[in-house]
């Protein structure tokens, strides 16, 4: 990212959250896009993992983080917003890393 680029403040705690993960975790989102969308009530989620996982090439990959739905259930408190970001964050990145729901849910995440 260009540092001279702002963040919103939401941005900046999807950031915090990528800064956050141990660094071996950071280098995989080098090549997987971390989108922030408003489409979170439409999809019923916090977050969603679209592609084939990191040991498949056959489909983009990309995480989305929804802003709506999580502002909407955790923006009344900062603190708990940045940490269900984080959390929504993780779990998606465990569903790139070929964990299905039953899998990051046993995680904890």
């Amino acid at each position: 990212m260009n540092p001279n680029q702002r963040l919103d403040p939401f941005e900046a705690l999807v950031a915090d959250a990528i800064d956050a993960l141990p660094e071996e975790f950071q280098r995989l989102l080098e090549t997987v896009p971390v989108v922030v969308s408003e489409l979170g009530s439409e999809r019923n989620a916090y977050g969603e993992y679209f592609g084939d996982g990191v040991a498949r090439d056959g489909w983009e990959d990309r995480i989305v983080i929804y802003r709506d739905t999580l502002e909407r259930d955790f923006g009344h408190d900062r603190a708990l917003l940045a940490a269900q970001v984080e959390q929504t964050l993780r779990h998606e990145l465990a569903h790139h890393l070929g964990w299905d729901e039953g899998g990051v849910g046993g995680l904890g995440l």
